[in-house]
């Protein structure tokens, strides 16, 4: 049985986690966009503030602590395209096109992306938001 799961932060690691521990013989994958699983972006304003002075702190779980719970994991990989009906995941690696993915349960775990109001001064230098992509709501201000 393989589980893939596609999200490598709190709630794709606790996933993994949990269901190796319900169903050790599951080969399991996770899946990150990015090369750092189980960083925890709500500690960013203690890094901002120098509270915290090493960003790699702010993870969770090392890569090796994760690997030695049996956890397979694909970083830098983003999911494109999702089969559902062949159980197939396409992905790019690295920005760059790869083959599909076979998983037997399919576990979504990416997250959200918050809305940024339409607030005077927000892109100005010392201004940040929640997310990177944020997007505006269709319309302007939030209601």
């Amino acid at each position: 049985m393989h589980l893939l799961i596609i999200g490598g932060s709190d709630a794709g690691i606790s996933a993994a986690l949990r269901a190796k521990e319900c169903a050790p013989w599951f080969r399991v994958t996770v899946m990150v966009s990015d090369s750092f699983p189980n960083y925890s972006i709500c500690g960013l304003p203690f890094l901002l503030s120098g509270e915290v002075t090493d960003w790699r702190t702010l993870a969770h779980r090392t890569i090796e602590e994760i690997e030695s719970a049996g956890i397979h994991l694909l970083l830098n990989h983003r999911a494109i395209r999702i089969d559902s009906t062949k159980k197939l995941v396409t992905v790019m690696v690295n920005e760059q096109s790869s083959s599909p993915i076979e998983y037997d349960k399919l576990i979504i775990a990416t997250g959200a992306v918050s809305v940024q109001p339409l607030i005077e001064g927000l892109a100005l230098p010392g201004a940040f938001s929640t997310a990177s992509t944020a997007k505006r709501p269709p319309g302007g201000l939030l209601r």
